[in-house]
């Protein structure tokens, strides 16, 4: 009894602490509390390092959240924490960051590293190193043009 108690109390809680994918600055913000940190996360193609947007960083309740933003929406989340992930904790940050969709794991998941995929491009990974990373089909869009750009300008022809 006492255990399902706190299993219901820590689902209700979670959903209040985590931030989601497709939040926005203020909301995640609100959700989280003050932005610990802020730096810019980057795609690396043809040789260039070049930036996609801004990661603010978070903690919280001992956990650690960063956001990495596509046009000013969190694209993709990861969540840190130290010590064992209990399946509960992992359900709900999978639930939270469903966006009205339902994730499946993969059937190459294992004790190491487990994986899910939604429609549309989603993806989500746990590695038993502590930490669950989801990614939103906007961040994977970004990733792409960005490449695709920096391919363009590797193969142009040289002005010299």
């Amino acid at each position: 009894m006492n255990t399902m108690r706190e299993l219901i109390l820590f689902v209700f809680s979670a959903s209040l602490l985590f931030g989601r994918l497709g939040e926005n600055r203020t909301e995640l913000v609100e959700r989280l509390g003050a932005v610990r940190l802020e730096s810019r996360h980057s795609v690396i193609a043809q040789g260039e390092i070049s930036p996609l947007g801004p990661s603010l960083f978070f903690e919280k309740d001992g956990w650690r959240v960063q956001c990495d933003l596509i046009e000013g929406r969190c694209a993709r989340i990861t969540y840190a924490k130290k010590g064992e992930w209990t399946p509960a904790q992992i359900t709900t940050l999978l639930e939270n960051n469903a966006q009205g969709a339902r994730w499946r794991e993969d059937a190459d998941s294992n004790k190491m590293i487990r994986k899910w995929t939604r429609p549309h491009q989603a993806a989500a990974k746990w590695e038993f190193t502590g930490n669950l990373q989801l990614v939103a089909p906007a961040y994977l869009r970004a990733k792409e043009q960005r490449e695709e750009e920096l391919r363009r300008k590797a193969t142009e022809q040289p002005k010299l």
